[in-house]
């Protein structure tokens, strides 16, 4: 399957839940978790260059189980290699223990600009680097735990498909819900 193909596959994953959610029937947790906002910071591991990276997540809950979570993260420098990554990915909510804690799957796109900076340098000359930058598609699974009524905590994985720069990414986080 080529990435076009992936791409078209995954735009077609989140364009159906979204419309799935128009026939969830209307309740008080429905109404409860609908609208639900959170924005978090988040610290990971991106093993396509086995170093740390930190982001900030912000989530919309369309309805109690569907959740959009765009997210801008940046991996840490390792043999010349730093990136910037945007995520949107789509969660597919299964509440647990009366709405404490949630597992989801995930489905989403991802947009990566990796940067390339010589390791040796001579003295004296610029930091000259060049930037390759690529789309994917996410796919991965996490947990959610409410500590209150305001935090949350989370875990997750996902693996990126992405020409050249794919491998799992494993992030914890802490959200502040409103």
């Amino acid at each position: 399957m080529t990435l076009k193909s992936r791409i078209a596959v995954a735009l077609l994953a989140i364009s159906g839940a979204l419309t799935v959610q128009a026939a969830e029937p209307v309740s008080r947790a429905t109404d409860a978790l609908r609208g639900e906002k959170s924005l978090g910071i988040e610290v990971g591991y991106n093993g396509y260059n086995r170093m740390p990276q930190v982001g900030g997540r912000f989530t919309y809950r369309f309805s109690r189980l569907i959740r959009l979570a765009p997210a801008v993260e940046y991996t840490f420098r390792d043999k010349g290699r730093d990136a910037l990554l945007f995520d949107i990915d789509v969660n597919f909510m299964f509440p647990l223990a009366q709405n404490r804690c949630a597992l989801y799957p995930l489905v989403g796109l991802n947009y990566s600009s990796w940067n390339y900076h010589p390791v040796v340098t001579v003295p004296g000359t610029n930091d000259v680097s060049s930037r390759v930058s690529r789309a994917g598609i996410n796919l991965g699974a996490g947990i959610d735990v409410n500590i209150s009524g305001s935090l949350r905590l989370s875990a997750g994985a996902h693996y990126t498909f992405i020409k050249e720069f794919h491998g799992v990414v494993a992030e914890v986080g802490i959200h502040y819900r409103f």
